[in-house]
């Protein structure tokens, strides 16, 4: 019992501020279904919960949007030789590339901001490059139908997506590894003191994060048939909104696939809700912006409160024992 209401205190900022999403959404549409916001899962789940996991390291990934427009390019252009092979090479260059990065960023000390600002661009050329500036096409239609499958109102990607969620859960939560991760990020010099390795750490948080990215354009990718070279730059600040509504923190070591889940929830349902209505792209964008401070702001205002408890509790059994 105590375990439940623990995780419900930890969560309960996030749950509440779901429910009002859900409710407000209805209000202003009573036709809205909260089913068609988990097809947004693909490639946003994903690609958030990949972002997460560098965050959570202490780092950040800023080319995960441009690793699934050039996963998802090199899943069309390689698709003649099956998609679905396409789709499984597309996202294991994806996870190399990612663990390249991680290997580069501890070995050479830059700072990851930067570091991943490089890949960005260079990533985007070459999505540009191996499409030839222009929307790609795939010839196998029959082979793309399977992505699309129904399995009770999800598709193949959205079960997809919410398994990958699941096992990254568990990997950071039962996994030395995992637990490796969250210590480098909480706590650095004493992680590594304490004989944690960081540049192993890097390698498997990047890896994780290229092989998401992949994930996600892949998978859009083999779904339409098709990769354009522009595709999915929206998704870094589309991604960076969920984690951060979601309570992911900024600082490191803190954060859980549950946060992950529960903030894309939020900002999917919202901009569902609101396209829904009819309403314009930037006015979803508006009201996704306005929400993700006013998260922060109760988070920080929650954390300041409770801090100022933990003081006064501290100096009065400073004095009740002096």
């Amino acid at each position: 019992m105590n375990s439940v209401m623990a995780w419900f205190k930890t969560y309960l900022l996030q749950i509440v501020v779901l429910l009002v999403v859900v409710i407000s959404m209805y209000a202003i549409n009573p036709n809205f279904h909260v089913e068609a916001s988990v097809e947004r899962l693909i490639p946003l789940g994903v690609i958030s919960a990949g972002l997460a996991v560098t965050m959570i390291a202490g780092e950040f990934d800023l080319s995960i949007a441009s690793m699934a427009a050039f996963a998802g390019a090199l899943t069309i252009v390689l698709s003649p030789m099956g998609l679905m092979l396409a789709t499984i090479i597309a996202i294991v260059v994806g996870i190399l590339l990612g663990m390249l990065q991680g290997l580069a960023i501890a070995r050479l000390g830059i700072n990851s901001l930067v570091f991943t600002v490089g890949t960005l661009i260079l990533l985007r050329g070459m999505t540009w490059l191996i499409t030839g500036g222009v929307t790609v096409s795939g010839n196998d239609f029959k082979e793309a139908k399977v992505f699309a499958l129904k399995i009770g109102f999800m598709t193949t990607l959205s079960l997809t997506a919410i398994i990958v969620i699941i096992l990254l859960g568990i990997f950071l939560s039962r996994s030395k590894w995992g637990r490796e991760i969250y210590a480098l990020g909480g706590a650095r010099h004493e992680a590594v003191a304490a004989g944690v390795r960081y540049t192993r750490g890097m390698i498997i948080a990047f890896g994780i994060s290229g092989g998401a990215g992949a994930l996600g354009g892949a998978l859009v990718s083999a779904r339409g048939n098709s990769a354009a070279p522009n595709a999915l730059e929206a998704m870094l600040v589309g991604a960076l909104a969920v984690v951060l509504v979601g309570g992911i923190s900024i600082a490191g070591g803190k954060g859980t696939m549950v946060n992950v889940f529960l903030g894309f929830a939020i900002v999917a349902i919202l901009q569902s809700g609101l396209a829904a209505k009819g309403a314009k792209a930037f006015v979803s964008e508006l009201f996704v912006g306005v929400l993700l401070l006013v998260v922060v702001l109760l988070d920080y205002l929650i954390a300041s409160i409770a801090e100022r408890g933990r003081k006064k509790k501290l100096r009065t059994q400073a004095l009740l024992t002096a």
